[in-house]
């Protein structure tokens, strides 16, 4: 069972990153708002909905157009990447999402680490994680946030070869956000599984709420965070404009 505390510190952080209210995340419920803070300068539109209500962040110019195009429109209709892109005439240069947003505080269902998990820290683990880091694509190593300047790294090493490497990174709202990336050749095999558990039980031990992050069309993605227990509590859709 998802804790309600939990719950609240999501919706909390959700409501601040996107400047509406806690309670617009907790009532049937579909708003159009100008981007906050968090989203000033971002050319495009960022869509979040936790399956009650849905708020779409927008530059204050297309705020009039979206919200004459939302009246008395459900949360399940406007989610929809296709239907915002219309609704803009299809003025956009690149669409990403939906995405799972999965948060857990609850260990039960990790399991204990294997030997073969280890913490990066020497000038050899740095040539396998270049290895690692040859092995894929620059998009693939962006997407998995893992920075050795910013935050602890974890490895998995079979047979002399980083398979699989993970890192967190600490948002502003004070949550662990899981990064994740497997060796091409390894891929499938579990190890993925393995980085972010040993991610998740550390993040977990030292108090954290934990944040994982992936494309829903990801589904071996999802269903790693799923099976380690990590729960959906907000899907996004980020459509950035041709400029």
């Amino acid at each position: 069972m998802v804790q309600i505390d939990m719950i609240d510190r999501v919706y909390a952080h959700w409501a601040e990153f996107l400047g509406c209210n806690y309670s617009d995340l907790i009532v049937p419920n579909v708003k159009v708002l100008q981007h906050s803070k968090s989203l000033d300068g971002y050319n495009g539109i960022y869509t979040f909905s936790n399956g009650i209500s849905c708020i779409i962040s927008a530059p204050l110019k297309y705020v009039p157009v979206l919200g004459k195009a939302v009246r008395n429109l459900g949360p399940a209709v406007v989610f929809d990447a296709e239907w915002l892109s219309q609704s803009l005439d299809g003025k956009h240069a690149n669409i990403i999402g939906p995405t799972f947003q999965g948060y857990i505080e609850d260990d039960s269902l990790l399991q204990t680490s294997p030997s073969s998990v280890i913490k990066y820290k020497s000038e050899h683990h740095r040539t396998l994680l270049e290895e690692l880091r040859d092995s894929c694509s620059e998009i693939e190593w962006q997407h998995s946030s893992i920075d050795e300047e910013k935050s602890s790294i974890l490895l998995q090493i079979l047979h002399g070869k980083v398979v699989a490497a993970g890192s967190w990174i600490k948002g502003e709202s004070g949550f662990l956000s899981v990064g994740i990336i497997t060796h091409p050749a390894y891929r499938g095999k579990g190890h993925a599984k393995t980085i972010v558990n040993a991610l998740s039980q550390r993040g977990l031990t030292s108090g954290a709420t934990m944040h994982y992050q992936t494309l829903e069309s990801n589904t071996p993605s999802v269903a790693i965070a799923q099976s380690l227990g990590y729960k959906c509590l907000g899907r996004t859709i980020a459509i950035r404009f041709s400029m």
